[in-house]
């Protein structure tokens, strides 16, 4: 039989042991071949040794917690013939592998192979934030009323770039859960480019409401951002960019995003009321584009009031 590997799958990244003597023993006690510093493991808690006719059986030496697959306890030695073969030491999660069993495909690091380097460069991760400063800016300015004047706009703004930084090392403590790596450029570049998106959305929105004299595209939009892209992009960045977990990522994109998408929505459909006549508030009334233009015609202040006089009574008119 080709040699064995044992494989402690830990939090903070697996450890694997090569199998090279005819007993292995494993347990929490400092003299085994292998050290499990679990405090739920025996001090000696199982045995990989070898038969006579050259197969490895595996026993468990322990009385408390002892060995378990699935919620079946494992008491009697048992051959591993059919590899891998994966099991509970305490709470500490063993895998039995052959020594020729295929690997998966390398991945690859971004930005190894030419092109921009948008993730992991502080260059691009400054460029970036410094991008969606003043494109908030922008659109912050655009929201302030006048008659709150500059310590308003200044006030939220900093509201804005305390959030960026703060959403920023919130994805870097995510990043370290799924991938167990630290890697700040690479998030504050996600984030930034998460929020330029947003607000250039912010921006889209109200023309689309005004293009279409309907509230109907921006609601799309939103569901499609919110919804699909969002969180597509957050499994991307934790996947297939840092290389984490791949059910740890999807668990926490969940958790992060299902709480924001369902208040994003549900404030888009009370804002509209969808299923009205009428909006709440009229989707054209915020924002007004020097290039007025809409795929509806339109009607000019005098021939409203002309077709608003004929609808009008006559006592009604005289007043």
């Amino acid at each position: 039989m080709a040699a064995l590997i044992v494989e402690i799958l830990g939090r903070h990244g697996h450890q694997y042991h090569k199998i090279d003597k005819p007993a292995v023993r494993v347990g929490r006690a400092l003299d085994n071949d292998i050290i499990l510093p679990d405090p739920a493991v025996s001090p000696y808690h199982f045995i990989l040794r070898q038969t006579a006719g050259g197969i490895y059986e595996l026993v468990s030496l322990a009385d408390e917690n002892g060995i378990r697959m699935g919620r079946q306890r494992i008491d009697r030695p048992l051959s591993l013939q059919q590899l891998p073969l994966q099991f509970d030491a305490g709470r500490t999660r063993v895998r039995i592998l052959d020594s020729a069993q295929p690997v998966e495909p390398t991945r690859l690091i971004s930005c190894r192979h030419g092109g921009a380097c948008l993730f992991g460069h502080w260059g691009w991760a400054l460029a970036l934030f410094a991008g969606m400063l003043m494109l908030s800016a922008f659109d912050n300015y655009l929201s302030t009323p006048r008659t709150l004047g500059w310590e308003s706009f200044w006030r939220d703004q900093l509201v804005i770039t305390m959030s960026a930084i703060g959403l920023s090392a919130g994805l870097l403590v995510v990043n370290r859960i799924t991938s167990h790596r630290w890697d700040y450029p690479s998030a504050l570049s996600f984030v930034s480019l998460m929020l330029i998106t947003a607000f250039v959305l912010d921006q889209f929105i109200p023309f689309a409401d005004y293009l279409f004299t309907s509230a109907l595209p921006g609601y799309l939009v939103s569901v499609t951002w919110f919804v699909l892209a969002l969180p597509f992009a957050l499994g991307w960045y934790l996947i297939s960019l840092n290389h984490g977990s791949t059910a740890t990522s999807i668990l926490m994109t969940i958790v992060l995003l299902t709480p924001a998408a369902y208040i994003q929505l549900k404030g888009v459909v009370t804002h509209y009321d969808l299923l009205d006549d009428f909006s709440k508030k009229a989707f054209y009334s915020q924002s007004l584009y020097p290039w007025d233009k809409r795929l509806k015609q339109t009607i000019s202040i005098d021939q409203f009031a002309q077709i608003s006089a004929h609808s009008v009574s006559p006592d009604m008119a005289k007043r």
